[in-house]
Protein backbone atom coordinates (compact mmCIF):
# COMPACT_ATOMS: atom_id res chain seq x y z
CA UNK A 1 0.00 0.00 0.00
CA UNK A 2 1.42 3.30 -0.84
CA UNK A 3 1.92 5.81 2.05
CA UNK A 4 -0.55 8.85 0.60
CA UNK A 5 -3.17 5.47 1.14
CA UNK A 6 -2.74 5.39 4.50
CA UNK A 7 -3.34 8.31 7.32
CA UNK A 8 -2.39 8.45 11.10
CA UNK A 9 -5.13 9.32 13.92
CA UNK A 10 -4.07 9.89 17.43
CA UNK A 11 -7.17 10.02 19.44
CA UNK A 12 -7.65 10.84 23.33
CA UNK A 13 -11.37 11.51 25.06
CA UNK A 14 -12.07 14.09 27.92
CA UNK A 15 -14.98 14.93 30.42
CA UNK A 16 -16.12 17.55 32.62
CA UNK A 17 -18.49 16.75 35.32
CA UNK A 18 -19.42 20.87 36.36
CA UNK A 19 -19.49 21.20 32.62
CA UNK A 20 -21.70 18.23 32.15
CA UNK A 21 -20.07 17.19 28.75
CA UNK A 22 -17.53 14.70 27.49
CA UNK A 23 -15.27 15.24 24.32
CA UNK A 24 -12.57 13.97 21.80
CA UNK A 25 -9.61 15.25 20.24
CA UNK A 26 -8.32 14.12 16.86
CA UNK A 27 -4.53 14.50 15.00
CA UNK A 28 -4.03 13.27 11.67
CA UNK A 29 -0.98 13.05 10.11
CA UNK A 30 -0.28 12.87 6.49
CA UNK A 31 2.52 10.82 4.97
CA UNK A 32 3.60 13.81 4.07
CA UNK A 33 3.99 15.10 7.31
CA UNK A 34 0.69 17.86 7.45
CA UNK A 35 -0.87 17.56 10.70
CA UNK A 36 -4.37 18.49 11.14
CA UNK A 37 -6.50 18.67 14.42
CA UNK A 38 -10.20 18.92 15.57
CA UNK A 39 -12.28 17.83 18.48
CA UNK A 40 -15.97 18.04 19.48
CA UNK A 41 -18.24 17.94 22.41
CA UNK A 42 -21.40 16.06 23.67
CA UNK A 43 -23.66 15.71 26.14
CA UNK A 44 -26.07 13.09 25.94
CA UNK A 45 -27.48 11.79 28.99
CA UNK A 46 -26.85 8.28 28.50
CA UNK A 47 -23.34 8.77 27.08
CA UNK A 48 -21.98 10.91 29.84
CA UNK A 49 -23.02 7.85 31.93
CA UNK A 50 -19.18 6.52 30.80
CA UNK A 51 -17.72 9.80 30.91
CA UNK A 52 -14.67 10.25 29.26
CA UNK A 53 -14.62 6.57 27.52
CA UNK A 54 -17.21 7.99 25.77
CA UNK A 55 -15.01 10.90 24.08
CA UNK A 56 -12.32 8.15 23.48
CA UNK A 57 -14.95 6.40 21.51
CA UNK A 58 -16.26 8.75 19.85
CA UNK A 59 -12.75 10.59 18.75
CA UNK A 60 -11.99 6.82 16.88
CA UNK A 61 -14.93 6.83 15.08
CA UNK A 62 -15.03 10.34 14.29
CA UNK A 63 -11.01 9.27 12.91
CA UNK A 64 -12.15 6.24 11.14
CA UNK A 65 -15.01 7.99 9.46
CA UNK A 66 -12.74 11.52 7.95
CA UNK A 67 -10.32 9.08 6.80
CA UNK A 68 -13.09 6.71 5.15
CA UNK A 69 -14.41 10.05 3.30
CA UNK A 70 -11.04 11.52 2.03
CA UNK A 71 -10.82 8.28 0.58
CA UNK A 72 -7.68 6.89 2.54
CA UNK A 73 -7.63 2.99 2.18
CA UNK A 74 -5.75 2.19 5.74
CA UNK A 75 -6.33 4.10 9.31
CA UNK A 76 -2.98 3.86 12.15
CA UNK A 77 -5.02 4.81 15.23
CA UNK A 78 -2.82 5.81 18.13
CA UNK A 79 -4.86 5.77 21.90
CA UNK A 80 -4.40 5.16 25.55
CA UNK A 81 -7.50 3.97 26.57
CA UNK A 82 -7.24 0.03 25.96
CA UNK A 83 -10.78 -0.18 25.12
CA UNK A 84 -10.58 1.43 21.92
CA UNK A 85 -8.84 -1.61 20.42
CA UNK A 86 -10.13 -4.16 22.66
CA UNK A 87 -14.02 -3.76 22.23
CA UNK A 88 -13.47 -3.75 18.06
CA UNK A 89 -10.96 -6.82 18.45
CA UNK A 90 -12.95 -9.10 21.44
CA UNK A 91 -10.24 -8.90 23.61
CA UNK A 92 -13.51 -7.01 26.22
CA UNK A 93 -17.28 -7.98 25.62
CA UNK A 94 -19.26 -4.66 25.21
CA UNK A 95 -21.25 -4.96 27.81
CA UNK A 96 -23.19 -1.49 27.46
CA UNK A 97 -25.47 -0.07 24.48
CA UNK A 98 -22.82 2.31 23.53
CA UNK A 99 -19.53 0.05 23.60
CA UNK A 100 -21.81 -2.45 21.25
CA UNK A 101 -22.57 0.33 19.09
CA UNK A 102 -18.91 1.34 18.99
CA UNK A 103 -17.74 -2.01 18.20
CA UNK A 104 -20.18 -2.90 16.04
CA UNK A 105 -19.74 0.57 13.86
CA UNK A 106 -15.95 -0.41 14.05
CA UNK A 107 -15.67 -3.64 12.81
CA UNK A 108 -18.53 -2.80 10.06
CA UNK A 109 -16.04 0.22 9.19
CA UNK A 110 -13.48 -2.10 8.88
CA UNK A 111 -14.45 -3.63 6.48
CA UNK A 112 -13.78 -0.45 4.63
CA UNK A 113 -10.90 0.48 5.70
CA UNK A 114 -7.87 -0.82 7.11
CA UNK A 115 -8.19 0.06 10.89
CA UNK A 116 -4.35 -0.94 12.74
CA UNK A 117 -4.88 -0.03 16.37
CA UNK A 118 -1.37 0.97 18.67
CA UNK A 119 -1.71 1.29 22.03
CA UNK A 120 0.76 4.22 23.70
CA UNK A 121 1.19 5.40 27.11
CA UNK A 122 -1.38 7.82 28.48
CA UNK A 123 0.58 11.43 29.64
CA UNK A 124 4.03 10.03 28.81
CA UNK A 125 5.24 12.87 26.70
CA UNK A 126 4.22 10.79 23.04
CA UNK A 127 3.74 14.68 21.22
CA UNK A 128 0.80 14.04 19.02
CA UNK A 129 -0.77 11.59 21.90
CA UNK A 130 -0.56 15.19 24.64
CA UNK A 131 -1.92 16.94 21.49
CA UNK A 132 -5.07 14.79 21.02
CA UNK A 133 -5.18 15.10 24.69
CA UNK A 134 -5.38 18.75 24.52
CA UNK A 135 -7.65 19.17 21.76
CA UNK A 136 -9.73 17.09 23.99
CA UNK A 137 -9.55 19.48 26.72
CA UNK A 138 -10.58 22.27 23.72
CA UNK A 139 -13.49 20.40 22.83
CA UNK A 140 -15.19 20.62 26.58
CA UNK A 141 -14.66 24.22 26.19
CA UNK A 142 -14.46 25.69 22.72
CA UNK A 143 -16.34 22.76 20.54
CA UNK A 144 -20.11 23.22 19.53
CA UNK A 145 -21.05 19.19 19.44
CA UNK A 146 -19.92 17.09 17.01
CA UNK A 147 -18.53 18.36 13.97
CA UNK A 148 -19.74 16.89 10.55
CA UNK A 149 -17.68 14.19 8.98
CA UNK A 150 -15.08 15.91 6.89
CA UNK A 151 -12.85 15.58 4.23
CA UNK A 152 -9.06 16.18 6.42
CA UNK A 153 -7.99 18.72 4.62
CA UNK A 154 -10.31 20.89 5.33
CA UNK A 155 -9.63 20.75 9.10
CA UNK A 156 -7.57 23.21 11.18
CA UNK A 157 -3.41 22.93 10.13
CA UNK A 158 -1.66 22.52 14.11
CA UNK A 159 1.40 25.21 13.96
CA UNK A 160 3.72 24.85 16.74
CA UNK A 161 4.34 28.47 17.99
Amino acid sequence: MADYERITAYVDGSFNEALGKYAFGCVFITSEGTVYVTCGNGDNPESLKQRNVTGEMLGAMYAVQCARLSGYKAIDIYYDYSGIEDWVTGAWRSKTDLTKKYSEAMRRWGESIRISFHKVAAHTKVKYNELADEMAKKGLTDADGVPAICRIETMNVWEEY
